[in-house]
């Protein structure tokens, strides 16, 4: 690795941190600013729908563009994967991050009721979920095996969240924004703490290391 793309890992790692916490405050943003969302009852989707009853033009434009803007900042965090990995497993990891990131702007830029709102969704989820679990096989590979069964356990708990909802009644019934919330929290949590890995971990001290020769 040169120096140079040490320095582009190291501006992907806090890309990661900054898309996380923008996409966040935007969708939490939207629902404090929505005159009657409920999380027992709407999706997340909901604050993004010009004309929907619990959206207004702010909620629109913090749902909306947050998602927009933090998938878009997303990509530069894959980056980091790519540059920063040890196998060729690790950085196959990079390209399902890509679609779910792309997803994620694809929910912002089409709200609920356009055609191509669900499959966003969709891709965002499933496409997220494969790149960590891609990932947690890179890392056992490089010997990274409590990092890679963290990852694997956050990918467990997210399959069992979305298991738990469908199970219960499916995706029409009220409060969608539950599921929603929670895997994007996983997800989220994945990135800060890969972010971490890569900016202050043992990837950090691994690059150091190497530019120190």
């Amino acid at each position: 690795m040169s120096e140079l793309d040490g320095s582009l890992e190291e501006f992907g790692g806090w890309a990661g941190v900054a898309s996380v916490v923008s996409t966040n405050a935007a969708i939490a943003g939207a629902t404090l600013a929505s005159p009657s969302f409920a999380w027992g009852d709407h999706a997340l989707s909901n604050l993004g729908q010009p004309g929907d009853p619990v959206a207004t033009p702010v909620t629109t434009l913090l749902f909306d563009g947050g998602l927009v803007l933090g998938g878009l900042v997303g990509l530069l965090f894959s980056y980091a994967l790519w540059t920063g990995s040890t196998n060729l497993v690790e950085r196959l990891a990079a390209l399902p991050l890509c679609v779910a990131l792309l997803g994620m702007v694809g929910v912002g830029v089409f709200p609920y009721t356009q055609p191509l709102h669900g499959p966003a969704a969709i891709t965002l989820y499933l496409a997220s979920m494969v790149a960590m679990a891609v990932y947690a096989v890179g890392n056992a590979l490089a010997g990274a095996t409590e990092r890679a069964a963290g990852t694997v356990a956050l990918v467990a708990l997210h399959v069992g969240v979305w298991w738990w909802w469908l199970s219960g009644g499916g995706l029409s019934r009220g409060g969608l924004a539950i599921p929603e919330l929670l895997g994007s929290l996983l997800f989220s949590a994945w990135v800060l703490w890969t972010s971490r890995w890569h900016l202050r971990g043992a990837r950090a001290d691994g690059r150091d290391a190497q530019f120190q020769r």
